[in-house]
């Protein structure tokens, strides 16, 4: 029983006239009479009464007119289902992104991806960077906003952000009450940073910058797996730490944030995706984000 001998019997059924439903199915009326003989042999059972001057339903018609209705409009549906899903109007965005970036103005990237693809489910989810490269390297994500990443071939990088970085200290450190400070000036204090493994380039960049300035900064067994932890301990006088520009406007209590003199470390935050993720919705993504897929 397939969907075309449905239609026609529904357009005869409608009309009760062959020449009229031939018509409005725009086709010519022996093919739509075979359609009739072919769907009648295979449900083994007539389905219209004709003579010369009218056509009826018969008992087996009138049963099987509701039934197609509903199986010609859920087929009209999944087709309709399946061409937005194809569109990348309807479906699923697997977008990775790390904590301190939502207390940041790339914030503004999350409203702008959801409000980009209306009709897609967003289905958001905190990730360190690495854990958000494994992903995408996995197909368990299609976008993710990280620190930016060492350069994988398969991958496509854009960065939206490059800010140097400033020292967050306790309010009550001893250099609290100084407008910038030098990087050789925190010698003697412990460095709360994230685990490298989370995010090496932002980890490797810091102490980078601290030997740059003759330092070899001392990092405690206490460590932290996001920006948010990182300043909540620094908020208790567990160290200090090195944290992005854009973290500081946020704010957070018991920090203070200062600028740092000389080179301070550079912290680039990009969004990422596969080279060869061919989703219309990442595509629709990344046209909301002004970037286009390579």
């Amino acid at each position: 029983m397939n969907l075309r001998s449905l239609r026609c019997f529904l357009a005869v059924a409608e009309e009760l006239h062959f020449g009229r439903a031939a018509k409005r199915l725009a086709i010519s009326q022996p093919p739509l009479t075979q359609h009739i003989k072919n769907l009648e042999a295979e449900v083994g059972a007539a389905l219209f009464h004709r003579t010369k001057r009218s056509v009826r339903l018969t008992s087996a018609g009138t049963a099987l007119l509701d039934e197609a209705r509903r199986l010609v409009v859920q087929a009209d549906g999944l087709r309709h289902i399946v061409q937005q899903a194809h569109e990348g109007r309807s479906g699923y965005l697997r977008a990775g992104f790390i904590t301190s970036s939502v207390f940041t103005e790339i914030r503004k990237l999350y409203s702008k991806i959801s409000r980009g693809v209306p009709g897609v489910t967003v289905m958001w989810q905190e990730m360190s960077s690495s854990e958000q490269i494994e992903a995408l390297h996995e197909d368990k994500l299609d976008i993710a906003i990280l620190h930016m990443p060492a350069p994988h071939a398969d991958l496509v990088a854009h960065t939206i952000v490059r800010e140097p970085m400033v020292m967050a200290l306790s309010d009550v450190h001893r250099l609290a009450g100084r407008r910038d400070v030098r990087l050789q000036d925190f010698a003697g204090d412990d460095f709360v940073l994230t685990l490298r493994h989370m995010s090496p380039i932002f980890y490797d960049s810091i102490i980078a910058a601290c030997r740059a300035a003759g330092i070899s900064p001392t990092i405690p067994p206490h460590q932290a797996r996001n920006l948010l932890t990182i300043l909540s301990l620094v908020s208790v006088g567990a160290g200090v730490s090195v944290v992005p520009r854009t973290l500081a406007a946020a704010g957070f209590p018991g920090v203070v944030f200062k600028r740092l003199r000389g080179q301070a470390p550079i912290n680039e935050v990009s969004v990422v995706w596969r080279a060869d993720n061919r989703s219309p919705v990442l595509a629709r993504a990344l046209q909301a984000l002004g970037l286009a897929p390579s």
